[in-house]
């Protein structure tokens, strides 16, 4: 699993604002009376599935929706071609039914495939007595008059191919207790196989007693499946299942200003997942607001005491590997076993701006706590007098001095690194000459990519200019626990104005979607008790602003 696959539970887990309108109406209007037994609609989830989404609580999720700030702002995420689509047409459904839908239809559910795309999506819901001719009826009369639906045979099921009017498709299974729809007749197929041949998630007993243990004082639930790292050439279709690892269960809450996941990974498995590297360390405490300048709009801080297993997960990540070489691969091996040797057992990275301005190029640094500052130094400048010159390496970058600008960071000596990927592989900033500029302050190592980073970075904490007690900032780490593997800050609008060098745990669909995430302060945070990994997700809003 790639790093930024953490932050994806986020993407999954927004999909929940599509269905604001979905049932709105329908759910009120349902008739009471039917207590028919509901099919459970794991039996026909694909085992390849890499998430999950369900509720069984329409009208108080559509309520809790309803009432968050966002939602009232006119905030709305279209993260689902298919909840695009049907929500468009199904406020009509309710026109053509005065005795309302079925109780059975409030149970919804999403499945998630690869390749990651809102198309890969297939959506379930149960029937009661008399859907099936309800939906049948309604699909006909709003699919387009152009095509005619075509029929096809799968193994002896029926797949029904409806022309939508915008052009596209739509693929559905169709028996009198459940209903299957995708815009990819693929997936139905795979919904058929999982369904007759008894192969879906519920055939995996790690899935399927996971789901039992399910809450039922939740508005919604999110199941997310953890891939380990890409072991060989990056591929767009669907991985293998022997890429897949364990699973993730989120239980979701809301109120005015933000969503709540809290979440528990279930099973441990062998697979090289961010997960089971957070699994092997011991906890580190409190934030670090003291340590982070006032500007900062992205930080993480991870527990290493464990380095192996930390590093055997980032030196996986293809994007520190693209300019590698056996140079390279050797420092990497030094700074290895300089950190083993020197370091304590956490490490912070945070994005900020120079002297509060927004519109300069951003800071970046990552702050390593060191055993013994004066040993530590001495090894770096042991090592960097005996590491041999690089043949053909790009110029070493010049140190400036900043006095003038920064002055209170001119009494702390810098270094430049040979080139190496460590800050890649921690920080996922990726700069193409690879060099690492260092500097010993207080107890702590810090590296950066440039040396402006140093000496604003310095600068900031000499002056006191930090986030602690900061409103914003205070407001984040308040719903998070004190005690953790690994914790992540973002202001989300800033970090999409970033280049993709600076923001590598944030995955495309983050800009895809920056008219509406840009409004949101998020945070993650992966606390591990006796091997069992327990994830928290807060989605902040900042409140409403002219687009």
């Amino acid at each position: 699993m790639k790093l930024r696959v953490v932050i994806r539970i986020a993407v999954i887990v927004s999909v929940v604002l599509l269905c604001t309108g979905f049932g709105v109406y329908s759910y009120f209007r349902m008739n009471a009376a039917e207590n028919q037994q509901d099919f459970n609609l794991y039996s026909l989830v694909p085992q390849d599935a890499t998430a999950i989404l369900e509720t069984d609580r329409m009208a108080e999720m559509v309520e809790d929706i309803n009432q968050l700030h966002c939602s009232k702002d006119n905030h709305f995420l279209y993260v689902s071609e298919l909840f695009v689509y049907l929500k468009k047409y199904l406020y009509t459904l309710v026109e053509d039914t005065p005795h309302g839908l079925s109780k059975q239809m409030n149970k919804m559910m999403i499945s998630f495939h690869e390749p990651d795309t809102p198309m890969n999506q297939v959506l379930y819901c149960t029937l009661g007595s008399g859907d099936y001719e309800l939906v049948e009826s309604f699909i006909q009369k709003y699919c387009s008059s152009i095509f005619p639906s075509k029929f096809f045979d799968y193994k002896g099921e029926e797949i029904r191919i409806y022309p939508m009017a915008d052009g596209r498709f739509l693929a559905a299974y169709f028996t009198p207790d459940f209903l299957a729809v995708s815009f990819q007749k693929h997936l139905i197929e795979d919904v058929i196989d999982a369904y007759r041949k008894k192969e879906s998630l519920m055939q995996l007993p790690s899935f399927r007693a996971m789901q039992a243990g399910k809450h039922n004082n939740v508005s919604a639930t999110v199941y997310v499946r953890m891939k380990s790292v890409d072991m060989g050439k990056p591929t767009d279709g669907i991985r293998s299942q022997s890429r897949l690892g364990s699973w993730a269960e989120f239980d979701m809450k809301f109120n005015e200003d933000a969503i709540y996941c809290s979440g528990i990974s279930h099973g441990v498995d062998t697979t090289q997942t961010f997960i089971n590297a957070l699994r092997k360390q011991k906890p580190v405490e409190g934030f670090s607001g003291t340590s982070l300048p006032s500007s900062t709009f992205f930080y993480d801080r991870w527990a290493i005491s464990d380095r192996e297993a930390v590093f055997t997960f980032t030196a996986r990540q293809e994007y520190a590997k693209a300019t590698y070489s056996d140079y390279i691969k050797n420092r990497d091996v030094e700074w290895i076993t300089f950190l083993t040797e020197h370091s304590g057992e956490s490490v912070m990275s945070c994005l900020f701006y120079a002297n509060d301005t927004l519109d300069n190029h951003p800071c970046a640094i990552m702050s390593i706590p060191v055993k013994n500052e004066l040993e530590a130094e001495r090894r770096l400048q042991s090592l960097l007098y005996t590491t041999p010159k690089e043949e053909d390496a790009p110029n070493v970058p010049k140190i400036s001095p900043d006095y003038n600008q920064y002055p209170k960071a001119r009494k702390f000596k810098r270094y430049v690194l040979p080139r190496n990927t460590m800050l890649t592989q921690m920080t996922g900033i990726t700069e193409s000459a690879l060099y690492t500029f260092a500097c010993f302050y207080k107890g702590h190592l810090l590296l950066a990519p440039d040396a402006v980073s140093l000496s604003a970075y310095i600068d900031a904490l000499e002056n006191g200019d930090v986030m602690d007690g900061k409103p914003t900032y205070e407001e984040g780490i308040g719903s998070l626990s004190p005690s953790y593997n690994f914790v992540m800050m973002a202001d989300m609008e800033e970090m999409l104005r970033q280049p993709e060098t600076y923001v590598r745990l944030i995955p495309n669909f983050f800009f895809r979607q920056a008219k509406f995430f840009r409004h949101f302060i998020f945070a993650v945070q992966f606390t591990c008790t006796d091997g069992i990994v327990y994830p928290n997700i807060v989605l902040l809003y900042k409140g409403s602003e002219p687009d």
